[in-house]
């Protein structure tokens, strides 16, 4: 609301959906994963709602998810919050400068890439403010607790001798009198509110003077509407919306068919007979139904093809189903890449279909059909994570199973490097 409040002085009547995501609030002590899987259900709802520029008014979440969102949304222009280090920095005489912000967004690699490009040499003295979000949300920005969070936050910093302070997080601006006070008048406080508001003026062009703001939120809207009242000054009706959360996807070494989920994949061969590795544990384990289904499949559909999944019941294990797809053997001059993304998109098509909220996934082809492990992962982890970005909510956990380390290890590289 910092960020609005500025960007309404600058163009008054330019339509604005605003989302206020209260369900999940606050961002700043969740994990990036979190955060960024979070952000692309909430660009996809606002983008199909008619938005036309998306304004990522958190620092938590650009930190996490900008450069993501930019990725997965190509035609959609972003703006985002960056730390004003560079302002800071330049302006500094003493340079030392203070950032006051939430852990999520120290964490994220925008903040160390500012960091890196603009500091310049001064020193940056970094102040986490953990529940101060939070407190201002819930107690207001007068109440005795959010003071002397405040209070606890900026003495470090003034003890420090920083002569500039940043103010890395959109709710603290709604402070910035207090922490003046706090600070010492010799203290410059950087709110970037305006600069992001800017910005936002520069690439809508020519404002339109004829809408409004609409104000949504995932909480509670009688809460929220008080909210704006009280910092804002306005007297609005909210709606709330519902939003599907991201899909949850994790690693974790253990066996396949002892998953608690509601459907487990497996790597079969065309003819869906179980004779080794995983789908032989998973028949052990399963007991007769599985191998009993499988070949009633076949006699009703014939051989098991590319992006085709076969369902049967679990049998004995945790699990309702599983879902078993041809793995696809590793060979020089065909598409192997496609034909494995075809086997995993086909699994979770028939997750959908069958409404099973939870999969596990081994790690299909690596090795036992002599697809490289690192390769094989890599490609696993990309459809996943693109399935997933396209349908949100459909699929509430993925878990990507390894019988060791050595594939967990390779599984937990591809996730880190394909989400970043």
């Amino acid at each position: 609301m910092s960020v609005l409040s500025k960007f309404v002085e600058m163009a008054p009547g330019h339509p604005v959906l605003y989302l206020a995501d209260q369900a999940w609030s606050p961002y700043g002590e969740r994990s990036l994963d979190e955060v960024r899987e979070r952000a692309v259900a909430i660009t996809r709802f606002l983008v199909g709602e008619g938005c036309d520029l998306i304004v990522v008014a958190c620092n938590s979440a650009s930190a996490a998810a900008l450069h993501h969102l930019r990725e997965v949304f190509p035609e959609t222009p972003f703006v985002g919050m960056e730390p004003a280090v560079k302002p800071a920095a330049n302006q500094s005489e003493r340079g030392v400068i203070g950032v006051l912000a939430t852990e999520a967004t120290f964490q994220g690699e925008l903040y160390a890439s500012v960091v890196d490009r603009h500091a310049n040499g001064t020193e940056v003295v970094e102040q986490p403010c953990p529940g101060l979000a939070d407190s201002i949300e819930r107690l207001g920005v007068d109440s005795p607790e959010t003071l002397a969070l405040m209070a606890e936050y900026v003495t470090p910093l003034r003890e420090a001798g920083v002569d500039t302070i940043v103010l890395g997080c959109t709710h603290y601006p709604f402070l910035l009198e207090e922490i003046k006070n706090l600070a010492g008048d010799e203290v410059v406080v950087i709110d970037p509110a305006p600069a992001v508001a800017r910005q936002t003026l520069r690439l809508v062009g020519d404002p339109s003077s004829d809408g409004l703001v609409t104000y949504l939120t995932t909480g509670d809207p009688g809460v929220f509407a008080g909210q704006v009242h009280s910092l804002l000054g306005e007297n609005v009706a909210p709606k709330r919306v519902d939003i599907p959360a991201g899909t949850r996807i994790q690693v974790v070494v253990g066996d396949l068919t002892r998953q608690e989920v509601a459907a487990v994949v497996n790597a079969a061969n065309v003819h869906l007979q179980h004779g080794g590795g995983v789908a032989a544990a998973l028949v052990r384990a399963g007991g007769a139904t599985v191998q009993e289904e499988s070949d009633d499949w076949v006699t009703k559909n014939g051989l098991l093809r590319p992006g085709i999944a076969a369902v049967t019941t679990a049998g004995s294990m945790p699990a309702e189903y599983v879902i078993h797809v041809a793995g696809p053997i590793y060979r020089d001059g065909q598409d192997n890449q496609g034909l494995l993304r075809a086997a995993v998109g086909g699994a979770l098509d028939a997750a959908q279909r069958i409404g099973a909220r939870s999969v596990a996934f081994p790690a299909i082809s690596a090795g036992i059909y002599g697809y490289p492990v690192a390769a094989a992962t890599d490609v696993i982890v990309g459809e996943v994570l693109d399935w997933t970005a396209r349908r949100p909510g459909v699929v509430d956990e993925v878990r990507l199973v390894a019988l060791d380390a050595a594939v967990a290890d390779h599984f937990s590289t591809a996730l880190a490097r394909v989400r970043d």
